[in-house]
């Protein structure tokens, strides 16, 4: 597992995307040890088929700000499908926390300025 770090761009891309998009509110120090289903998106009420269908959503937005607006790129032997996948399966698990969707992130993709040393 990743530590939360600001030194991680999978850390701080998601969470400044999720504090953008209001998923969430708190700082980012304070954000790593947020379980999903503290994020605005995560019905507790709702099916577990609605529950995959908010996720896969919010999945499709990250991948797209990642890709069109950060620029990262898919790391060897991930495409979109593997990427959102992996996500999705984070987003819909209430005990999962945010540092375990960066450490998902930054399994998927490649940031902009990432070392290819910083992933080996």
């Amino acid at each position: 597992m990743t530590d939360w770090s600001s030194n991680n761009r999978a850390c701080t891309t998601l969470w400044s995307t999720f504090y953008s998009m209001q998923q969430l509110s708190t700082n980012f120090d304070d954000s790593g040890d947020l379980a999903m289903n503290t994020l605005t998106y995560f019905n507790t009420l709702g099916s577990p088929d609605l529950r995959k269908q908010q996720a896969m959503i919010i999945a499709d937005q990250l991948d797209h700000i990642f890709r069109i607006g950060r620029g990262a790129k898919y790391e060897a032997n991930v495409d979109r499908t593997k990427a959102m996948n992996s996500m999705v399966k984070i987003l819909i698990d209430e005990k999962k926390l945010l540092k375990d969707l960066a450490q998902t992130i930054d399994d998927s993709y490649k940031f902009w300025g990432e070392s290819t040393l910083l992933n080996q």
